[in-house]
């Protein structure tokens, strides 16, 4: 019981780290992206795009107590049954393990989400060789039954207070506890905090006969190469509550990942994850503290990034930009800073959830010159601003350093602003206005006085950029490619 409520308190207390990032009016306000069953209006940009805060109730079920909807009658597995994997939360990195597992076993795609889950059984209908494979795609929990292994990755999101929210966690948890047969093995796959697999999984484990443990996934959205088979796969278990969980975990994954690496416990595999992530949050950090220093010395950030890159040991080539985004480098030094000291660390996470803002001032402030000189006449600037998704090849907004900068323009009211992605629709930025993607041209970028790239998409020319009248300022807050 006094670990249950040391990480009960750990996940309900009152961070170091909730920065007043926003103003109070912008984060009482409401969310300016639309989501799947609401469609809201105004510029707050949550944490997250699916957050919901932990409710104590949730933990209590799960860890004090056995649910009443679990199924006695669920059979034992036996060590000569045929695997069947179930992977629960079937998003980005979910259907990477669904497509990995499904060359050599059965596997079940389980998500909450039936809009998913039709997006998929879609998408599998016009893919040759997704179609081939024994996948089946459900939001059916009676069909977990079936299962011999369970994947979880869910999200792991924060709270607006940038608290650790693990309610995906813990309701995936309960799923697997009311439909896993004794017997099974069961893995987080989620990037989650030191400390969270033996105190969720642990107790659910020695409940219902479960092998546990923990194997943190290593997907990066958009690349392609090298295939997830070929990347190391850290394995952790529960050995010393639930006997046997490693190896049964190290029997499957070894069948379909060339490299398994074994650790000594889930904390272990825990911080590797949270290690990895966090290294770069600091060093993108540092990267843009020199592209700030370049500015003060006016010579430019980005040759000296490539003047460093030719050093062949020693260095490691990260440059500077407007932010990070996305589920994982933005979220995980808070999971880490719940429960460990890192001084650096949030220093540097502070700095880079503010930089957007910071960046957006500077640039107000520069208007606010060229304003005063007479250079836009009566009229308000032009500003376009390139690149909303939360990297280059995403239109996922989750996090978006570019959606920050342009809240910050567009809530001082002091230009009119424009944004352009191709990847990303109208709807889900409503409450600015989009460039048209038939008017990335030069005649129509011309109408712009000052053209922000935070990324190009890759079907968006460079070279249309580089046409464009003297009068259009064009900026770029990322490295320009060559």
């Amino acid at each position: 019981m006094a670990q249950i409520n040391t990480f009960r308190a750990t996940l309900q207390k009152d961070s170091a780290l909730s920065f007043d990032l926003l103003s109070k009016t912008a984060l009482e306000g409401q969310s300016w992206l639309s989501h799947e069953h609401k469609r809201k209006s105004g510029l707050e940009t949550p944490p997250s795009e699916a957050s919901t805060p932990v409710i104590e109730k949730d933990l209590d079920q799960l860890l004090e107590r056995a649910d009443t909807c679990v199924d006695d009658t669920l059979s034992v597995i036996s060590p000569d049954d045929a695997p069947t994997v179930a992977v629960l939360g079937v998003g980005y990195v979910g259907t990477h393990l669904v497509s990995t597992f499904a060359t050599k076993y059965p596997v079940i795609g389980f998500d909450v989400s039936k809009t998913r889950i039709n997006d998929l059984l879609a998408a599998q209908m016009h893919d040759p060789v997704e179609e081939q494979k024994d996948i089946k795609y459900t939001s059916d929990t009676a069909l977990l039954r079936r299962a011999t292994h369970f994947l979880i990755s869910v999200p792991t999101l924060l709270r607006p207070d940038r608290t650790v929210d693990a309610s995906f966690l813990c309701s995936a948890l309960q799923t697997v506890e009311n439909h896993a047969r004794p017997g099974a093995t069961v893995v987080i796959e989620s990037s989650i905090a030191v400390g969270m697999t033996r105190e969720l999984l642990g107790p659910l484990a020695v409940r219902r006969g479960l092998f546990a443990g923990m194997s943190p996934e290593r997907v990066d959205p958009g690349r392609k190469d090298p295939p997830l088979s070929s990347i190391p796969k850290i394995v952790s278990a529960l050995d010393d509550i639930r006997p046997g969980s490693l190896s049964a975990i190290v029997q499957l994954y070894s069948t379909v990942f060339d490299t398994v690496v074994p650790v000594s416990s889930p904390e272990v595999a825990e911080m590797t994850k949270l290690y990895e992530n966090c290294q770069r949050m600091i060093c993108i950090a540092y990267a843009n503290e020199m592209a700030d220093a370049c500015t003060t010395h006016r010579i430019d950030p980005y040759e000296v990034c490539r003047a460093a890159s030719t050093k062949p040991f020693g260095y490691m080539n990260y440059t500077p930009g407007l932010g990070v985004g996305g589920h994982c480098i933005p979220v995980n030094p808070f999971y880490l800073l719940s429960n460990s000291s890192f001084p650096l660390l949030e220093e540097a996470t502070k700095r880079m959830h503010e930089r957007p803002k910071r960046i957006g001032v500077r640039i107000l402030e520069r208007l606010r010159a060229r304003m005063s000189s007479g250079t836009f006449g009566h009229r308000k600037p032009r500003v376009l601003v390139v690149g909303m998704g939360f990297k280059k090849g995403q239109s996922t907004l989750s996090h978006s350093p570019g959606i920050e900068l342009l809240k910050t323009l567009h809530l001082a009211a002091e230009a009119d602003v424009t944004w352009a992605d191709s990847l990303v629709s109208q709807d889900a930025i409503f409450s600015v206005p989009k460039l048209h993607d038939e008017d990335w041209n030069s005649n129509d970028l011309a109408a712009f006085d000052l053209i922000l790239v935070v990324f190009l998409q890759p079907d968006m020319s460079q070279k249309i950029l580089e046409t464009l009248p003297a009068h259009v300022e064009v900026d770029w807050l990322s490295m320009r490619p060559s």
